[in-house]
């Protein structure tokens, strides 16, 4: 069930890319993760702590606890993205540390712009989620793959990219899915104006009564400026309309 209040003692927790490719995201995720720690305080979800977990490659965590909001942010502040190489980043890695050391019922937002390296953690991860009750939803900045692999000219080219980027994404839509989160797809300038999204579903009113769904919204010419695709995975139905009318919203 999402929006457990401040009395249920749920925890905010922010799992964060700081591999190098983020360093042109790292200033969004700043302004996104203090709007979120701000839209809860003095409402009755308000955390009764907070947690980071920086992740980068190969190393991972530590894990950073506070109650103090304004110190959590001080945290986040002071992160910085550089190393990791490769493209495939420790993400799972950063996500269990994440669920181990959070109490049940927390509430987890994971932030990163490259597929999943430890793909041998995912089982793991999913018994995590199903025995602590936790929600986990994902920003993924940019198009996974396209920062560290250049596209090929030709078509043939194009069309392999394209199907690498949806095939990195899955396993983030199946994590959310299989926590009752969500995950959504956004490029670093979108990133702050999605983060009502995730507001909104967090919410104390919100009640999960029906299965994930995916929805595709397609943004019309007003939006300049913006990709034109953004993906939700929302985990109840009866409030689609209320999200697709939040993304209009969002580009008016």
């Amino acid at each position: 069930m999402m929006g457990i209040s401040k009395n249920g003692s749920r925890v905010l927790c922010f799992v964060i890319d700081t591999t190098g490719s983020m360093s042109d995201d790292i200033a969004a995720v700043r302004e996104t993760t203090s709007l979120i720690i701000d839209s809860k305080r003095g409402t009755p979800d308000e955390p009764s702590a907070y947690i980071l977990v920086p992740f980068n490659d190969p190393d991972f965590g530590p894990l950073m606890r506070t109650t103090d909001p304004d110190v959590f942010k001080a945290q986040i502040n002071a992160l910085s993205a550089d190393g990791g190489g490769d493209f495939p980043e420790m993400s799972l890695s950063g996500l269990q540390v994440a669920l181990t050391g959070a109490p049940p019922s927390s509430e987890i937002f994971l932030f990163t712009d490259a597929p999943a390296k430890d793909l041998n953690l995912m089982g793991t991860v999913i018994a995590l989620i199903e025995r602590t009750k936790s929600v986990v939803s994902f920003f993924l900045t940019g198009s996974l793959g396209l920062r560290r692999r250049r596209a090929s000219d030709q078509g043939q080219g194009q069309v392999q990219h394209s199907r690498m980027v949806e095939s990195d994404s899955q396993l983030y839509m199946e994590l959310s899915q299989a926590s009752g989160g969500q995950a959504i797809q956004v490029t670093k300038t979108e990133l702050p104006k999605a983060t009502s999204i995730i507001v909104e579903s967090s919410s104390s009113s919100l009640v999960t009564l029906t299965p994930i769904v995916n929805i595709r919204v397609t943004l019309g010419p007003q939006c300049e400026g913006w990709d034109k695709r953004v993906l939700i995975s929302h985990n109840s139905l009866h409030k689609c309309g209320t999200i697709l009318n939040k993304v209009s919203a969002l580009v008016q």
